[in-house]
């Protein structure tokens, strides 16, 4: 291993001429190569570009803790790179111990993707929201806490919480009564509610879009209804307005408690403390509108986010 490690990281040779020189297979050094890694006898420190400028005009701006703003203009594609930088700024702020809270999306996947395996030990996962849907699979949170589980294994304690099995909306309070009067599921929900991190994503109101537009539209309240009643965007399955206030309408309410989730008004209760971190993680420019509610409503307390978006905040 030690050879590898020699040859391929201060002789920049590729992994075939490592097995050549060696005598072995190049699937051994790519295993070799892998376990230096989980093992630690290899740590990777990204520098992304970042724009501090705009990372401290938001913070002063929004009353943030923090910001990430990552370079934009074709480096790559861009929830990658968020992914890469939330991850970092999650492994700089949390401990061995301490419960994280996921809730869904793909740029949290590509978070998940970058952390580093065997980072942390005895973390207690949670997901911020069960199951939407049984028709559609999608990277819901108990998939994501799955997914950082298997990074952390042995070590972690992961958790998840249920789809509601429901095709009347009429059902939906006795459900969900019914669920939370179970010990184990209201326990694993109440622990929800108080993570000391949480990674969040922020959806935005667009067709065919996972998460609360699907779940909506699965129940016969379209994209354009939505966008009549005033939502620009949803975090947490919880839709708000462009002021970043809960749009409890009727026809809305009814879905958003569909879902058992930690709920918007718990997310800004989370965000005021100052031992906790609920950390967005969202970028694009189609998420403009999105974001800049989900910051006027202080969600989170620290935003991941490109320079595209940051910039069209502060304008």
């Amino acid at each position: 291993m030690v050879q590898c490690l020699e040859l391929y990281y201060r002789q920049s040779k590729s992994q075939k001429d490592i097995a050549e020189t060696l005598g072995v297979s190049a699937a051994t050094v790519s295993r070799l190569l892998k376990r230096a890694v989980d093992e630690g006898l290899v740590r990777v420190e990204l520098d992304l570009p970042r724009t501090p400028e705009l990372e401290t005009a938001l913070v002063e701006r929004f009353g943030l803790r923090d910001a990430v703003v990552v370079a934009t203009g074709g480096r790559g594609d861009v929830k990658e790179e968020l992914g890469s930088a939330a991850a970092a700024y999650f492994e700089k702020v949390t401990a061995n111990g301490q419960r994280v809270g996921l809730s869904c999306g793909f740029t949290l996947y590509q978070t998940i993707r970058a952390l580093r395996e065997r980072r942390f030990r005895d973390l207690a996962l949670y997901p911020l929201s069960g199951e939407s849907t049984l028709k559609l699979v999608d990277l819901s949170p108990n998939t994501l806490v799955g997914m950082m589980a298997a990074k952390y294994r042995p070590h972690v304690m992961a958790y998840a919480l249920p789809v509601q099995h429901l095709a009347s909306l009429r059902e939906v309070e006795r459900e969900r009564r019914r669920l939370l009067r179970d010990s184990e599921i209201r326990r694993i929900y109440d622990a929800a509610q108080s993570v000391d991190v949480a990674l969040v994503g922020i959806g935005q109101i667009a067709e065919q879009t996972p998460g609360f537009c699907s779940l909506a539209e699965s129940y016969g309240v379209s994209v354009r209804r939505l966008r009549q009643l005033g939502v620009v965007g949803e975090i947490n399955y919880q839709p708000f307005d462009a002021a970043g206030q809960i749009v409890n309408h009727p026809e809305l309410k009814i879905l958003m408690h569909r879902v058992l989730s930690v709920d918007g008004g718990r997310l800004q209760a989370l965000s005021r403390r100052d031992d906790r971190y609920v950390i967005a993680v969202a970028g694009g420019r189609a998420k403009v509108d999105a974001v800049r509610g989900a910051v006027s409503g202080r969600f989170m307390n620290v935003l991941v986010t490109d320079e595209d978006v940051a910039s069209a905040l502060l304008r």
